[in-house]
């Protein structure tokens, strides 16, 4: 596998960071998957899966998302949600993407951020993956801490709270987490502002649900600790697409794609995508830009 690091300036001058890793052109079928992790980690998290991926003949592009890992940004915060979208919008036009053949996988706060994309922007992709997405938390969430975030969403945005999730809720998978406690790219803690956008996001998911129309196939945890297990089911009988598929994997973490059984997830998961997006001819090749 051959990855490419760029950093590529988004509409308001920000470096994205962004992996785009290939097969040898031999290889390739002219297909994309978008990658988009979750809240306060980063892309290179995702390499494993990306491996898998293009031995298949995918082409993978990993983002970090505007405050995560190496793109620019105050760290896990935004102004306005609409960014993460725009800055998509600059990775689309940037790698001159296929909208029929390109799918998006988000985890976690990813997959609230692809929903979203695909809910504003559904002629940009032909398939979607929401795996364990923020539809709903699980994390409790104090009333005082929580007024005293709205206020400062208004007057001192950045303002810092500390991360309510522990590391062992996210995945069950011993060797992950020993590289999570030592990965200096994770963040800790979100803005005020972060986390009210993110309400509002996840408000808007659930009523526009309707405005998904591409094939989707939502992959939840079943034993999941962070995001609300249930909240995933009946957002997918909302959404306006007739080709809809929900998969829960039950005795499953959070990190479905860092659980000790991600082989088999992903091998789901390609499959499921390769039979609407079959093998053709290659895209662009951007790695030697």
């Amino acid at each position: 596998m051959k990855c490419t690091e760029f950093n590529i300036a988004a509409n308001d001058s920000a470096n994205l960071f962004v992996r785009n890793c290939v097969s040898q052109p031999t290889d390739r079928c002219g297909r994309t998957l978008v990658i988009v992790h979750g809240t306060s980690e980063h892309g290179g998290r995702y390499l494993h899966a990306a491996e898998e991926a293009v031995a298949r003949g995918w082409d993978v592009i990993i983002p970090d998302l505007r405050g995560h890992g190496r793109s620019d940004g105050i760290a896990v915060h935004i102004r306005r949600f609409e960014q993460y979208l725009l800055d998509l919008d600059t990775i689309w036009q940037y790698f001159e993407l296929n909208p029929e053949r390109t799918a998006v996988l988000g985890h976690s706060f990813g997959g609230l951020v692809s929903i979203r994309f695909a809910q504003t922007r559904p002629s940009r992709l032909a398939a979607l993956v929401p795996m364990s997405p923020l539809l709903g938390l699980r994390v409790k969430i104090d009333p005082l801490t929580y007024a005293i975030g709205r206020l400062m969403s208004f007057v001192a945005p950045t303002t810092r709270f500390q991360s309510k999730v522990p590391p062992e809720h996210t995945t069950r998978n011993p060797e992950i987490l020993a590289k999570r406690a030592s990965d200096p790219l994770l963040r800790k803690s979100v803005t005020a502002s972060w986390f009210f956008q993110m309400k509002q996001a996840l408000r808007d998911a659930n009523d526009q649900a309707a405005s998904v129309v591409v094939p989707v196939l939502a992959m939840q945890a079943g034993d999941d600790l962070i995001v609300d297990p249930l909240a995933v089911e009946p957002w997918l009988a909302q959404t306006g697409s007739t080709d809809r598929t929900l998969r829960i994997l039950n005795e499953h973490y959070h990190e479905l794609l860092n659980e000790e059984d991600w082989r088999q997830t992903l091998d789901e998961l390609l499959s499921w995508l390769e039979s609407r997006i079959p093998c053709g001819r290659a895209s662009v090749d951007r790695s030697a830009s």
